[in-house]
């Protein structure tokens, strides 16, 4: 992962773990900086999303949607859920057919997140997010393991080395407790 904004900047590698078909669906993703310490440690639910960069200390820990306010983790937590979910017909609330493809708006998985995702010969080839406060910002898949995100000041690029389907070995996985020393900068305590 490539990331070039104010708030961070630098070039990354990470992992990220998704439950979709059994229990409640929850994506983890851990992030390394080059030289190997952890970056970023974040988990994304429906109802929640909690995750930390531990080297200031700094993180979020918000129940969806009360707690919900502008934080990058909640942006890259929102964004990774919508990217791991399955795009299913009964979660298309309409459809506005456009040259190339048709733009589909999406029932929201997060509360208050809204997702359209343009479709052209059976893939996806664009998602763009509005929420909170009008923020919006945009995905655009370049090739099936090349993904562009942009927003006001933020361009993200990642690049997917490996997929594995398989379930993860520690269903703990998706289970994080932002460590106590950690500043909650939106959300409380769970």
């Amino acid at each position: 992962m490539s990331v070039d904004s104010p708030w961070l900047t630098g070039e990354y590698d990470g992992v990220a773990q998704a439950r979709i078909q059994s229990g409640p669906p929850a994506v983890r993703v851990q992030v390394f900086g080059d030289l190997g310490p952890k970056m970023m440690d974040l988990l994304a639910r429906p109802d929640r999303i909690a995750g930390y960069f531990p080297q200031p200390r700094e993180g979020v820990d918000c129940a969806l949607p009360s707690e919900a306010a502008p934080h990058l983790l909640l942006f890259m937590g929102a964004t990774l859920f919508e990217d791991f979910l399955p795009l299913r017909r009964e979660r298309v609330a309409g459809i506005r057919e456009e040259e190339g493809g048709a733009w589909l708006r999406l029932t929201p998985v997060i509360p208050g997140l809204v997702t359209d995702v343009f479709v052209a010969k059976g893939e996806i080839r664009k998602r763009r997010f509005t929420w909170i406060y009008g923020i919006r910002w945009e995905e655009t898949r370049v090739s099936a393991d090349d993904l562009r995100i942009t927003a006001p000041e933020m361009d993200v690029r990642v690049k997917i080395i490996e997929r594995d389907e398989a379930a993860p070995a520690n269903p703990g996985v998706f289970d994080l407790t932002v460590p106590t020393d950690v500043r909650l900068s939106r959300g409380s305590r769970k």
